[in-house]
């Protein structure tokens, strides 16, 4: 065994103290490094529509309810939760497709009283300003609704939701089917339209 005397211990001691903290800053800078360095994991903010169900309700004669749906859909989106002033959605669907499960009546809606839909084939949506709600995954958005060549603007509440590269959007909104010029004032008949959409997305 090697003995030490007390000088050596002291400047073993003194040598010792002064590398430990080098080294700690060393591997510290090192696995800074190390993590700068590891591929971030990031998605494109452009969604794809991958499957989409939007439908409404109206209230009908006697107190009852009729409901349909839309189909045809293409859309273009940007949605960026930490760039919300860059947001840019638009969609339309074919007018044609409107299904209430009742032929002559859905024969009627595409008639020139209500949809025309040979004269406007197209029901379209554009936005290109959200904001944050008032919860989690909540927003806001200024929609520019197009039917019958008539154009009304919207502030229209979604949730959004993001799972990897995939997003969730689902909105309920109200309109005025009189606002579009959509057939005539009737007892028969309610004004408001209550309109359903999700949209199952891919980041693209």
């Amino acid at each position: 065994m090697i003995a030490l005397d007390t000088k050596s211990c002291n400047h073993f001691w003194q040598s010792l103290t002064i590398y430990l903290p080098k080294s700690r800053y060393l591997l510290g800078g090192i696995f800074i490094g190390m993590l700068l360095l590891q591929p971030r994991v990031t998605f494109s903010q452009n969604w794809k529509v991958v499957s989409s169900s939007i439908t409404f309700k109206i209230k009908h004669a006697f107190g009852s309810t009729a409901e349909g749906s839309f189909k045809g859909l293409t859309s273009s989106i940007f949605f960026d939760t930490n760039q919300l002033l860059k947001t840019s959605m638009n969609a339309s669907l074919e007018a044609r497709t409107i299904d209430t499960g009742l032929g002559l009546r859905d024969k009627t809606l595409r008639g020139v009283k209500y949809f025309d839909v040979e004269k406007y084939p197209k029901i379209d949506m554009t936005c290109t300003q959200a904001e944050r709600g008032a919860k989690a995954n909540e927003y806001i958005g200024t929609f520019e609704v197009t039917m019958r060549n008539k154009t009304k603007s919207l502030k229209i509440p979604f949730t959004f939701i993001q799972t990897g590269n995939t997003g969730l959007f689902k909105a309920s909104f109200q309109i005025n089917r009189l606002d579009f010029g959509i057939g005539e004032s009737s007892a028969l008949l309610g004004d408001t339209v209550t309109i359903f959409v999700t949209l199952n997305t891919t980041s693209i």
